[in-house]
């Protein structure tokens, strides 16, 4: 169940990938054709951009929703962008190394160790493989919405309000070439940054289930009979795994920092965007809604693992808080010491402007979007 569950999770990435960067297309072992595969993706995306910055300049009429879905889309395309170079290319490898590392989990044999990593490994595969079907339902859900609504409100030629330039109204080629491609645009933008979400969120699981491990094996030293026969043992195990987890996640940290800035800065704008919406009279009420919810969706995700990660961290520290040190042998008390004084300090995502990664930070960009929505309300009206 475990493997089934690992392997459903990391074919869910890999599949992400390969369909981002193209890899489906055969490459005949040439560079130029592997360097043009990687293109792909971003070619599409700044045309889109182009095309929504001409539809501001030359073709807005609705400076109330059309202005705002505009901008939504802008700062849509330019997250992206960030995420694709971040993920698809910066760090790409150390990303695939953390999932050879996970792989190496599975496959511990050590009575001791084992049977606990087993346990809570099952327990964060199958909740990770639960919220990413979850947020992925609701966010396609979402997406097919608003884009039939587009479709509606244009007369079924602009999913995404603008149309391409150059192409006449009365072109044979304007409805299909407009619907396909902004219809294609929406939906490539819509997957590739919720799935960078999943991701996000099926990384820190892992994780979560390799603190949670490391906790219920402190308590074992808390046994009556262990700090005297085996505390050297267990303390062993304790040090040279949580040392790894340590080296990994300061990885993971700084792989994401700049990925959660450039998130969170794009989903507040878009967010206070959004908000602004309410204030139209001729927009629906219920598509405003579920764009503001699942815009709130994503920075929730993204803030609740973060807390995931503190709360684990500080759950170590806690449990060796708590441990009979007192009683184990004198040599044992100066390494446990040692290592208690290492988790004083939580593991925390932190990122430029918006500090430590938390709940708080989400009820922060929350608070902010909904107070410079009423600004931008209060200005152009």
């Amino acid at each position: 169940m475990l493997e089934e569950n690992h392997n459903l999770l990391k074919n869910f990435i890999f599949t992400y990938y390969n369909i981002w960067r193209c890899e489906f297309i055969p490459d005949f072992q040439l560079k130029i054709i592997k360097c043009l595969k990687i293109l792909i993706y971003p070619i599409n995306l700044f045309y889109g951009m182009f095309c929504i910055i001409w539809h501001l300049i030359f073709q807005i009429q609705d400076y109330g929703y059309d202005l705002a879905l505009s901008i939504v889309y802008f700062f849509g395309i330019y997250q992206c962008i960030i995420i694709y170079y971040e993920i698809m290319i910066k760090h790409r490898e150390r990303l695939f190394a953390m999932f050879r590392f996970f792989d190496n989990l599975l496959k511990t044999t050590d009575p001791l160790i084992s049977p606990i990593r087993r346990k809570y490994l099952l327990s964060n595969t199958k909740l990770g493989i639960k919220w990413t079907r979850i947020f992925l339902f609701y966010i396609s859900f979402t997406g097919i919405s608003v884009n039939t609504f587009h479709l509606y409100i244009t007369n079924f030629s602009a999913p995404m309000l603008f149309t391409l330039p150059g192409i006449p109204k009365e072109s044979i080629l304007f409805y299909p070439f407009n619907v396909f491609y902004g219809t294609f645009l929406y939906f490539a933008i819509l997957g590739y940054i919720t799935a960078a979400d999943a991701v996000v969120m099926i990384m820190i699981l892992y994780f979560k289930s390799e603190f949670n491990f490391l906790a219920e094996l402190v308590i074992q030293l808390d046994d009556v009979i262990v700090p005297r026969n085996k505390s050297s043992d267990t303390l062993r195990i304790i040090y040279e795994t949580h040392d790894i987890t340590l080296q990994k996640i300061k990885e993971l940290t700084q792989t994401f920092w700049q990925l959660y800035f450039h998130k969170l800065f794009a989903i507040m704008i878009y967010l206070c965007c959004t908000l602004y919406i309410f204030q139209s009279l001729d927009s629906s009420i219920f598509i405003a809604v579920l764009i503001v919810c699942a815009m709130t969706s994503q920075i929730f995700i993204l803030c609740f693992f973060g807390q995931v990660i503190q709360n684990c961290s500080e759950l170590l520290y806690d449990k060796f808080c708590m441990v009979k040190w007192y009683e184990m042998k004198f040599s044992d008390q100066k390494i446990f010491l040692f290592m208690i004084k290492g988790l004083q300090k939580p593991l925390r995502i932190s990122t430029f402007g918006f500090g430590d990664i938390s709940i708080y930070t989400f009820v922060q960009i929350c608070k902010a979007a909904g107070s410079y929505a009423a600004i931008l309300y209060t200005v152009l009206n």
